[in-house]
């Protein structure tokens, strides 16, 4: 039986998050439209209270250039700018003709309303809303008394701020919007906050049934009720559960590692073995059936049969030890003084060389905890490496140094070096890199080397270019 599902109104999540969320959004409702009426409020007073101040400022203009009154210096508009938030300013006569205008109304004119006429002529001034070319504005009319007469009437008019409070609309709807989605995915994920130990305790329970993997868990909550017991509980059987199969599951693994081990090792025995076999079973049937052959072509066939042999008897010794190493069998742990064991090896290495300068100069005393049989091991790998890809005339250095905690062997080469492509698969078993190198070998000596290092809790790395040498660096934890 599965969970309702929470997006449902329904479930208990959804409910409670469908009625706070009415009744938050109701109160912010309320809220945007009173800050709203007073924000209008506000800005059409401000508006008029502007007028008013520019009005008198052009009575005070009026009374330094009287000659405006007489129809003097009329202003001519270069060009209509009704979009802009300016101040309009029009100066009527009585009759209600056109005496002088802002350059700003471009072609048109404010409007003079009856009413308004009737106020300015009786002496008073009077606020009215009307329209220019599409804008909605506040008209101020203001009529110019001299000697007791009102000899004009004066004209204001300023954008009524319905801009500023469409785009005030536009702000509160989206924030409006905006804070019901927030109000609603946060009374959303506390009540999921409030209702996941149960869901969870649901889940698990489906989720064990289903995939029978009793090592899940579920969340308890901090809180000692009865939901955290139920909880507790529920764990503690998953727990019993777990442990009666646990070692069921280390038997079949370490089973399955042994089949693994073995089924790896005939494979790379059954494929690198192959060669020298039917080499050498080629070289037996033909001194078979040719007993007479020449005493040249009898020893060439028994010299070949010879290192094919001494080739698979080093291609079983590499595989055994590959073997070891993936059986997981723990080294010995012996204080071995790398330094003598170095320059052992390299001497052994020069009886190898083959017009190769192989020196070690840079040898100092470091001591690991190993098997000193494996790291000889090591250090003759590399060693061989460098020798078999280093031409007749070239150099192998062999450096030995503490750094920290660890003992660093490099071996370095004037060789061939390492094409890019071929440097991170060196390490891989049975890999060779470009057939134009040494065919000599089976592929194994690095990967036996990587293994031995890494069970000694160390590694290897290999740097190379191309043409000028490459560098092999074993790091081995040194011992206290």
């Amino acid at each position: 039986m599965t969970a309702p599902d929470p997006l449902l109104p329904g479930s208990l999540r959804g409910r409670l998050t469908l009625w706070l969320a009415v009744i938050v959004g109701l109160v912010l409702i309320a809220l945007v439209v009173s800050v709203y009426a007073l924000l209008a409020r506000g800005l059409f007073e401000e508006t008029r209270q502007a007028l008013r101040v520019r009005a008198t400022h052009a009575q005070q203009l009026l009374r330094r250039n009287p000659r405006i009154l007489r129809g003097q210096g009329v202003v001519v508009p270069r060009r209509p700018v009704f979009s802009s938030p300016e101040v309009y300013v029009q100066l009527r006569r009585p009759d209600g003709s056109t005496i002088a205008r802002s350059a700003n109304l471009g072609g048109a004119s404010l409007p003079l309303p009856p009413g308004a006429y009737r106020a300015a002529m009786n002496g008073r001034a009077r606020f009215d809303t009307t329209e220019i070319s599409g804008e909605r504005v506040e008209l101020y009319t203001d009529p110019v008394i001299r000697g007791g007469r009102v000899v004009a009437i004066l004209q204001v008019a300023g954008s009524a701020g319905e801009r500023e409070l469409r785009t005030v609309r536009v702000l509160f709807g989206a924030g409006l919007v905006i804070s019901l989605l927030l109000v609603a995915a946060i009374i959303w994920l506390t009540a999921g906050a409030a209702l996941r130990p149960l869901r969870r305790l649901t889940e698990t329970a489906e989720a064990v049934g289903s995939s029978q993997d009793l090592s899940r868990r579920v969340g308890v909550p901090p809180s000692d009720d009865e939901v955290g017991q139920l909880a507790r509980t529920f764990n503690r059987m998953l727990e019993r559960l777990e442990a009666s199969n646990e070692e069921l599951r280390r038997a079949h693994a370490r089973l399955e590692n042994a089949l693994q081990a073995q089924r790896r090792f005939v494979a790379d025995a059954s494929h690198e073995l192959r060669t020298p076999l039917t080499t050498i079973r080629g070289n037996a049937n033909l001194l078979q059936q040719f007993p007479n052959v020449t005493p040249e072509d009898r020893a060439a066939a028994v010299e070949q049969i010879g290192q094919e042999a001494e080739r698979m008897s080093r291609l079983v010794e590499d595989l055994l030890a590959l073997a070891r190493s993936d059986a997981g069998r723990e080294p010995r742990r012996d204080r071995v003084p790398l330094g003598p064991l170095v320059r052992e090896m390299v001497e052994r290495a020069r009886g190898l060389a083959r017009g190769q300068q192989v020196s070690a100069q840079q040898v100092q005393e470091v001591t690991v905890l190993g098997d000193p049989d494996e790291l000889r091991r090591v250090v003759l790998i590399l060693l061989d490496n460098a020798i078999k890809y280093t031409p007749s005339g070239g150099r192998v250095d062999v450096a030995l140094r503490r750094e920290g905690d660890e003992a660093v062997l490099s071996v370095s080469d004037t060789g061939i070096g390492i094409n890019p492509e071929d440097l991170p698969h060196v390490f891989e078993r049975f890999y060779r890199a470009d057939p134009a190198r040494q065919p000599s070998g089976a592929g194994l000596g690095l990967s036996i080397a990587l293994e031995i290092a890494r069970r000694h809790g160390g590694t290897i790395e290999a740097r190379s270019r191309p043409g000028e040498g490459s560098v092999f660096t074993a790091r081995l934890p040194a011992a206290p």
